[in-house]
C-alpha cells in the first residue's frame, strides 16, 4: 500500500517521537511504501532551522519531501498562515497514494487533497487534529481566522474526508466549535508510543542505577521538555527538595530559556539527587524512561505522557481534561497521580517513599493500559481501512 503523510506546517524532524514520526515508522515496519511531504523547517536541538527543498529517502526507508509555500499577498505572515503549495498536486499524481493522512485540520492544501480524492475515490483521506484552545485560536482575531479562512478550506474538503481523528476531548470540542464538524465525521485516535517489555525495563533501570551509583531500591523520577514556566519545573524541584530520602533521584532533560535561568539553576544545583541532563533527542529520552518509575509532568500537556506510560512509568500530571475524560476512561486516578499544587507533589513523593508498593501497583495498571491503548503498532493501522 502507498501511504502519504502530509504535514505542511509540522516542521518534520527526523529522530523525534512526535506522532507523524512514529506513524511513519510503523507504516514502514508493516511493509508499506511511505512518503511524508512537509515544509522546509526542522529542529536542530531546540532551535527551528530553515533548510532547502529536498526529496530523499530517510534511514527508515520512508521518502521525505520538503516543499516551500507559495508566496501569498507578498507577505511572510499570510504565506505561513494560508499554507498554499501548488507543487503538492504534482506529487499527489506521481505518488498515487492508496491512503492519505493530513496532519492538522488547517491549510489551503487540504482542498487540493480533497480534489485528488474526488477523482480517485479509492484513495482514503484522513485528517488528524492536535489543535485546541491552548495552542490555536487563542485570541478573537486568531479564532476568526481559523473559523472563516481555514473553515472555508475545511468545508470545501470535508465531503471527501473519511474521518477526522482527534487526540483528546478538547480537540473534538475545538473542531466542533471552530468548524462545526459533525460527530459522525470524527473519531478518537490516541497518541501512543513504543511498548518496552518488562525485561527491557529491568535492563534500562539497572543501567541507570549503575551509571549514576544509585541504590538498588532507588525510586527514579524524570521530567523533560523546554523548561518554560508552563512546565512548572520550578514547582517540581521545590517539591522534590522537601523530601530528604536517599532513594529518590530526579533526572531533568531539556533546555532552559533565558528568562528561567535565574529561577531553575539554583534549584537544579541545590541537591545532588537532581541530575540535569541537558537537551537530548527524543529517542534518548525514551530509552532512559524505560528505566524510570515516575514521569513528572505537572504543567503543560506533552506527547511524552503516552511515551512514558509505554516505557513502564507512572505519570504524575496536572489533571488536564484529556487525561480524565471519556477518551482515557481508565485514567480516573487509578493509573496516575494527579497534582495541582506543590503540596500535592510533596504528598505524592511522601506516598511513594513511605509505601513503594503503591507506585508498583500503579505502574502495573498503567502499563497494562498502555499495551491496550497506546501501542503505535496498533494505532498506525487505523489509516489502512475505513473501519
Amino acid at each position: 500500500m502507498k501511504i502519504l503523510h502530509i504535514g505542511m506546517p509540522s516542521h518534520f524532524t527526523e529522530g523525534m517521537l512526535y506522532q507523524e514520526n512514529m506513524l511513519i515508522a510503523m507504516n514502514v515496519k508493516d511493509g508499506h511504501d511511505v512518503t511524508i511531504i512537509t515544509d522546509v523547517y526542522h529542529y536542530e536541538g531546540s532551535k527551528l532551522v530553515e533548510c532547502p527543498e529536498e526529496d530523499r529517502i530517510m534511514e527508515n526507508g520512508a521518502r521525505l519531501i520538503r516543499l516551500k509555500y507559495d508566496r501569498v499577498f507578498f507577505s511572510d505572515l499570510w504565506t505561513e498562515k494560508i499554507q498554499k503549495c501548488r507543487k503538492l498536486k504534482k506529487y499527489l499524481n506521481e505518488i498515487a497514494p492508496d491512503t492519505i493522512l493530513y496532519h492538522g485540520v488547517c491549510g489551503y492544501e487540504m482542498m487540493d487533497v480533497a480534489s485528488y480524492c474526488k477523482k480517485h475515490p479509492e484513495c482514503l483521506f484522513f485528517m488528524d487534529s492536535h489543535e485546541d484552545y491552548t495552542n490555536s485560536a487563542m485570541t478573537p482575531l486568531s479564532k476568526a481566522f481559523y473559523k472563516y479562512i481555514h473553515g472555508h478550506f475545511v468545508h470545501k474538503a470535508l465531503p471527501e474526508v473519511d474521518k477526522v481523528l482527534y487526540i483528546g476531548i478538547q480537540m473534538k470540542e475545538w473542531l466542533k466549535d471552530i468548524y462545526d464538524i459533525p460527530d459522525e465525521k470524527m473519531e478518537f485516535m490516541a497518541l501512543g508510543g513504543i511498548i518496552y517489555s518488562l525485561d527491557e525495563q529491568k535492563e534500562a533501570r539497572q543501567d541507570i542505577i549503575n551509571r549514576f551509583a544509585l541504590p538498588q531500591d532507588a525510586i527514579i523520577l524524570a521530567h523533560s521538555g523546554k523548561l518554560e514556566a508552563g512546565k512548572r519545573t520550578a514547582e517540581l524541584l521545590q517539591a522534590f527538595n522537601q523530601i530528604d530520602d536517599p532513594r529518590l533521584a530526579l533526572f531533568v532533560f531539556g533546555s532552559i530559556p533565558k528568562d528561567m535561568e535565574s529561577t531553575l539553576r539554583p534549584l537544579l544545583d541545590s541537591n545532588s539527587r537532581i541530575h540535569f541532563m541537558g537537551w537530548k533527542v527524543n529517542k534518548e529520552i525514551e530509552k532512559f524512561l524505560a528505566g524510570v518509575d515516575l514521569y513528572c509532568q505537572p504543567g503543560g500537556q506533552s506527547s511524552t505522557f503516552e511515551t512514558a506510560i509505554c516505557c513502564g512509568c507512572v505519570n504524575m500530571t496536572y489533571p488536564h481534561a484529556t487525561y480524565k475524560d471519556e477518551t482515557y476512561s481508565d485514567c480516573g486516578g487509578d493509573n496516575y497521580f494527579f497534582v495541582d499544587t506543590v503540596e500535592d507533589m510533596v504528598d505524592v513523593l511522601k506516598t511513594i517513599t513511605e509505601n513503594p508498593m503503591v507506585l508498583e501497583q500503579k505502574k502495573a495498571k498503567s502499563f497494562a493500559f498502555a499495551k491496550l491503548q497506546f501501542d503505535y503498532e496498533v494505532i498506525a493501522r487505523r489509516i489502512y481501512t475505513l473501519e
